[in-house]
């Protein structure tokens, strides 16, 4: 066990029936999974790796897909009661197994509860990996015995432009004008379709971001998302928002028992960067909230903004309603109604 307290986490493991449809989920459903998902085949190269995995071993996906599991990315893993069981399972005929395993990371250890998926294919086989336990660096490992860095995995990146948060997430420097000259090209070549592209992208987005900030939180406090309170949820979310440069974003929950709630954010990087519009334009902030909000709440929700700092307002101001409040939010909107009271007037109406 690594040296001093183990945290407890609370488990993140998929479901039987997700167990079961792992293969058939593509690169872009395993990336919106909070557990971490590979793909081996019998050599032991790294098929699949998804985004929960990537987080959470601080690894490039880029750098990993390819590369031998045992011997370059977790060699740590390089023993019989891991390598061995799935080596082991190539060739067995169970469906599933399942067995417990402590993860060496120079960063520090993480207990995991490890399940082995059977793919259709019988090549490969998929390991669900469920954090259970983190930990501080073991000491006394052998040499080479610990997981490598990133900057060990792909040496002398950073002179080729490569930029890395803390958690060695890929990171990009773009100010503003990325988003503005985003928004002049679809005006240029499809003008009708920003709304419905930009809320899209952010949705996508707002899934992946859920795997950082349930990444993050496991890592800091040991805890989900969804196991905290509603209010302390959304304020990590604003400061998600706010480092950043998205802007400010403040809740208002007084409306909560009529289906829906407020937000607002103050300094928009997109209402600005869009310039000066009639109409709301931080529909990608639409689409990255509603995602959030449904993985906090675990159902559908509908995020609608009312009015738009590129209108001229202080603030952007939304309304996250549940999904059988949209069609009536969306009526109350066009009707004229530009606040969160007159919207929850309309609805009383």
């Amino acid at each position: 066990m690594p040296d001093g307290p183990f945290a407890f986490a609370p488990r993140l493991e998929p479901t039987a029936f997700e167990a079961i449809r792992i293969s058939a989920l593509s690169d872009t459903e395993l990336d919106a999974l909070a557990f971490g998902v590979i793909c081996l085949d019998a050599d032991g190269k790294v098929l699949r790796y998804n985004l929960a995995e990537a987080r959470l071993a601080r690894l490039d996906r880029a750098q990993v897909l390819g590369k031998n599991f045992f011997r370059r990315i977790a060699p740590c893993t390089a023993t019989p009661e891991f390598e061995g069981r799935v080596r082991a399972f190539f060739s067995a005929a169970l469906p599933i197994d399942r067995f417990s395993y402590l993860f060496d990371f120079k960063f520090g250890a993480q207990q995991v509860e490890i399940e082995l998926v059977r793919a259709p294919a019988n090549d490969r086989v998929y390991l669900l990996v469920n954090r259970k336990q983190f930990g501080a660096p073991r000491e006394g490992l052998p040499v080479g015995f610990a997981a490598p860095l990133q900057a060990e995995l792909a040496p002398g990146e950073a002179e080729l432009g490569v930029q890395r948060d803390a958690s060695a997430r890929r990171v990009l420097s773009l100010d503003s004008s990325f988003v503005t000259a985003l928004h002049q090209t679809w005006l240029k070549v499809a003008p009708k379709a920003w709304p419905g592209f930009t809320r899209e992208w952010g949705w996508q987005w707002g899934r992946h971001a859920v795997v950082d900030l349930e990444a993050d939180l496991l890592e800091k406090k040991n805890s989900t998302l969804r196991e905290l309170p509603m209010r302390e949820a959304m304020e990590l979310v604003s400061q998600w928002a706010l480092a950043r440069g998205l802007g400010t974003l403040r809740f208002d929950f007084t409306p909560s028992r009529h289906g829906l709630f407020g937000m607002t954010l103050e300094r928009s990087a997109v209402g600005e960067a869009v310039g000066h519009s009639d109409v709301p334009r931080c529909h990608l902030m639409e689409g990255l909230m509603e995602a959030i909000c449904e993985h906090l709440a675990h159902r559908l929700l509908a995020v609608r903004e009312v009015r738009c700092c590129a209108q001229g307002f202080d603030a952007c101001t939304f309304v996250v309603a549940a999904e059988k409040r949209k069609e009536q939010v969306e009526k109350a909107i066009s009707g004229g109604a530009e606040t969160l009271e007159a919207i929850v007037e309309a609805l009383r109406a």
